[in-house]
């Protein structure tokens, strides 16, 4: 385990590198004081620790703010002002810190299969990582029953996660596919190929994804995070907790419980108020 004199020198070179990464800023938002060297043991435990610190949200597209992909606008918001996001913004900065560590990564992109037969458009992003020849899928960015730990590239193994359970099949069209054990049944979260994507890529996925009157997240408020024993989701007003293996449903009344919502279980407090999301959005760029 690195002493404190090497993380400090350590975070030194990084900022230098990337003024806009604070690897020790991100570290204690993601309340992680482990190992930060190149091995699968790290790169599990960052995983599990960002995936149960921060949570996932849209709630700026409904506060009628653009989402910005740049480096420095991701960690202000979810590091310097303790924000979420959704997957352009977790995995981006997923894919930052990584590389600042050292670790090799491919930035992937995935369509969303969930509930539904119909043939989607890419719209999620996700990592690809390579630690000691092997590799494993990094996704610390999808809203609904999402990964905690990286997960090896293998068809057909499960992996257990705390009380989630996750298997990689294959698509002859699609390529990889994810899928989650719910309700005691697989269920497809999506299918993804090995062609790495570019930050152009996402931004016009996320242009789409943040300003579309189609697309789910202009429609509806939602906010969620796994939990060791389950998971908290707000969706709308909205309020489910699940905690081992039972779902407690609960409706909320007003704004003002909803951000109390917001507080008690995702440590998130807004400055402004709601706006109509599929108003034009000012500097929102493809």
């Amino acid at each position: 385990m690195p002493d404190e004199t090497d993380l400090r020198n350590r975070s030194a070179h990084f900022q230098m590198s990337s003024p806009a990464i604070d690897i020790n800023a991100y570290l204690n938002r993601i309340a992680y004081h482990g190992p930060i060297d190149v091995s699968i043991e790290t790169l599990r435990a960052l995983h599990t620790a960002h995936a149960l610190a921060v949570p996932f949200e849209n709630l700026d597209i409904h506060l009628g703010r653009p989402i910005l992909l740049d480096e420095a606008a991701i960690f202000d918001k979810i590091v310097t002002r303790r924000r979420g996001g959704y997957c352009f913004e977790m995995n981006g900065l997923m894919t930052a810190v990584l590389r600042q560590l050292g670790f090799s990564v491919k930035t992937l992109a995935a369509r969303i299969m969930r509930s539904s037969t119909d043939v989607r458009a890419k719209t999620h992003r996700l990592q690809l990582v390579e630690v000691d020849g092997e590799r494993w899928i990094v996704d610390v960015g999808f809203g609904g029953n999402g990964l905690i730990a990286p997960l090896r590239l293998e068809t057909g193994k499960i992996d257990r996660q705390f009380s989630e359970s996750f298997r990689l099949t294959t698509d002859e069209r699609f390529g990889h596919v994810l899928e989650a054990l719910i309700r005691d049944r697989w269920q497809k979260l999506y299918a993804f190929t090995l062609e790495e994507h570019l930050s152009v890529d996402y931004e016009l996925m996320n242009y789409f994804t943040s300003t579309s009157p189609e697309a789910l997240f202009t429609q509806v408020r939602i906010c969620t995070k796994p939990t060791p024993e389950g998971r908290v989701t707000l969706t709308g007003m909205e309020l489910k907790i699940r905690h081992g293996g039972q779902t407690l449903t609960s409706y909320l009344a007003s704004e003002e419980a909803y951000h109390q919502a917001l507080r008690e279980h995702f440590d998130i407090v807004l400055d402004g108020p709601f706006v109509d999301p599929r108003a034009p959005v000012a500097e929102c760029r493809p």
